[in-house]
């Protein structure tokens, strides 16, 4: 039978990106994380994670384990809170979060939030990562959820789910299927997030690893206006694939596949470090039931 220990090494292989990371994070070994990711394969007789790609990518299968598996998780943690004593009283929360989880999962948040304290006030903030983070500094704001670019003494930051990104155009801007070498892309117009975006800063430095200038760039930190203007063919953006699947799918934008391939993104639950342990579990625990970075909110 699958055990906790191999469904918690699978969550934060997923979530960190490699099993090296998730090692650090569960304080053990790499070839202890890789053991238990095998015997849970070998438990369920199915291969959770496709090999053939780098990085901890899963496969359908696999995409379905894990969210059996985050279920199962957050039950544990609510038997432990349990242990530890009653519930936090919540009673009003001030957090933020970006364009991105305004777009896709902050109704159900707020809607579980509601759910399970009837009473609470809440007031949620949506602004760009470096904004938040300052807003958190000041105890503005009790949490935020943005990528996982800060690495900072004196915070907490919890992983919630990685989000696919991959480069898109306007059909009308360009035809090819081919995959395309990222240095061909780059002479491209591209449309980058500013440097208070926790996107931007991730795929600035990502393209600085890799050697690469855009000749043309419009920088903007509104995601909306990335895409509104992608949309009108004025150049290509990086977006987060399953978010505007609708839109690829109605073919309003083409998916590019470039050479190399871009990278997913972490997304974190961000706390000062004297918050309370059972109040971050609490939170993190109703997060991680509605967390959904694929599905755009549906308006009608």
């Amino acid at each position: 039978m699958p055990t906790l220990k191999q469904l918690d090494a699978l969550r934060w292989a997923v979530a960190l990106g490699s099993f090296e990371r998730a090692a650090e994070r569960l304080n053990t070994t790499q070839s202890a994380i890789s053991k238990r990711i095998r015997d849970l394969e070998a438990a369920l007789g199915a291969e959770l994670f496709d090999r053939r790609q780098r990085g901890a990518r899963l496969t359908p299968r696999g995409e379905a384990v894990l969210a059996m598996g985050e279920e199962m998780l957050a039950l544990r943690d609510r038997l432990i809170a349990l242990g530890e004593g009653e519930a936090p009283s919540l009673r009003r929360l001030r957090f933020g979060v970006t364009e991105l989880t305004a777009l896709t999962w902050l109704p159900a948040f707020v809607a579980e939030l509601r759910a399970s304290y009837d009473r609470i006030t809440l007031e949620p903030e949506v602004e760009q990562s470096v904004n938040l983070l300052a807003l958190l500094a000041s105890g503005e704001l009790d949490f935020i959820i943005v990528p996982d670019v800060f690495w900072q003494a004196g915070y907490l930051s919890v992983p919630l789910a990685r989000v696919e990104n991959g480069w898109m155009c306007s059909p009308q801007l360009m035809h090819e299927r081919q995959v395309i070498p990222l240095e061909a892309l780059m002479r491209l117009p591209v449309l980058i997030q500013g440097d208070r975006s926790g996107s931007g800063l991730f795929f600035d430095k990502w393209l600085k690893q890799h050697g690469v200038t855009p000749a043309r760039m419009i920088r903007s930190n509104s995601m909306i206006a990335l895409v509104g203007l992608t949309v009108a063919a004025v150049g290509i953006s990086y977006q987060p694939r399953h978010c505007l699947k609708g839109l690829v799918e109605r073919g309003v934008l083409r998916l590019l596949e470039s050479d190399p391939a871009l990278p997913a993104m972490t997304y974190v639950m961000m706390f000062r470090g004297d918050e309370s342990a059972n109040i971050v579990r609490t939170l993190t625990g109703l997060a991680r039931r509605t967390c959904d970075f694929t599905r755009p909110v549906r308006w009608s």
